[in-house]
């Protein structure tokens, strides 16, 4: 069941039926300009029940609609939402190619695609990737998206910026790792901070372990700096602070002791594949983490090579071709 959550006098976090894994939060900010962080997929929670729990909260309208990054379950709704509503979209300016699109069915924005062919490259790197490719997006879009309307008008947004609410105010921090147009917002009056989802331990990662390290250290710099109360994750229930703080503090140190791990394994085993480094790197797990991130997503071996990519940009690995494999050493 749905459920919504009131975490001050004028903001909600709609968390929508089903797996909280799978299904973004949206966000409702109560204003004299009504906006949402936010704004689900056709899915789930899908346009019409969206506006049915606005009206619950007596709100009639939303003029304003800003997305946190450019996933279709955080944002494919917007272009209908906009077009209902006249509402503004709101986004960091590295989203708009994605939200202009008028076709969401194409390889192209697909965005698990280098998560994909890095942990499967026999499938994405032979003869017939390219009818993988066309089946697996066919697949996708026809299970979980349907009638995305392209945004118009795209407001952009970069770092510092303020989104005026009329009696409201928010304020955008740019916090790429996730994706490269993910943005958090600060809402210094109720003290909470919304981070899409730039959150510990996510499975996916678009840019490099510098920018997550960055982001998830800015993320607690303003967590600390005004004394947020609740910080407000893409998925799952809004956390108080003090315990998001010290997750993110552990996932920070998690991904020190990763690349410690990396360069020990090379040093004690010499060269390796990231394959063959994965039972090695990660601390901690449980049976549900191994059967998804591991076995069924393998995005702990998509990690590992993020790391690999990290050292190696540090100059402290090199990598060697093998034929069809990638290996590492020490430099």
């Amino acid at each position: 069941m749905p459920k919504l959550y009131q975490l001050s006098k004028n903001v909600y976090t709609l968390l929508p039926r089903g797996s909280g894994f799978a299904t973004a939060n949206v966000n409702i900010i109560k204003a004299k300009k009504p906006a949402l962080i936010d704004c689900g997929s056709s899915y789930n929670p899908g346009v019409n029940y969206l506006i049915k729990i606005l009206k619950s909260l007596k709100i009639e309208t939303i003029k304003k609609i800003i997305i946190t990054h450019t996933h279709m379950d955080h944002c494919q709704n917007a272009g209908k939402l906009a077009e209902r509503f006249g509402a503004e979209v709101i986004a960091h300016k590295n989203a708009n190619n994605t939200l202009k699109r008028r076709e969401y069915n194409t390889l192209d924005t697909f965005e698990f695609w280098e998560l994909i062919e890095e942990t499967y490259p026999r499938l994405f790197h032979g003869r017939l990737s390219w009818l993988y490719r066309r089946l697996i997006i066919m697949g996708y879009n026809f299970i979980m998206y349907g009638g995305t309307k392209p945004i118009n008008g795209l407001i952009a947004v970069d770092e510092g910026d303020i989104i005026e609410l009329g009696d409201y105010e928010l304020e955008v921090l740019f916090t790429p790792g996730h994706s490269n147009d993910s943005i958090s917002i600060l809402d210094r009056q109720s003290k909470l901070l919304f981070t899409g989802d730039m959150i510990p331990w996510t499975p996916y990662i678009h840019t490099t372990i510098e920018d997550f390290r960055q982001s998830v250290s800015k993320i607690l710099a303003y967590a600390e700096k005004y004394h947020i109360k609740f910080m407000v994750r893409g998925h799952l229930k809004p956390q108080p602070a003090s315990v998001e703080k010290a997750n993110y503090r552990m996932f920070l140190d998690d991904m020190d002791q990763a690349e410690k791990r990396i360069l020990n394994l090379l040093k004690r085993r010499g060269v390796l594949t990231a394959k063959e480094m994965m039972p090695y790197i990660f601390r901690r797990s449980h049976f549900a983490h191994q059967l998804i991130y591991r076995i069924f997503m393998r995005t702990q071996l998509f990690w590992i090579k993020k790391y690999l990519q990290n050292l190696e940009h540090k100059k402290l690995i090199r990598s060697l071709k093998e034929g069809s494999k990638t290996k590492y050493v020490l430099i």
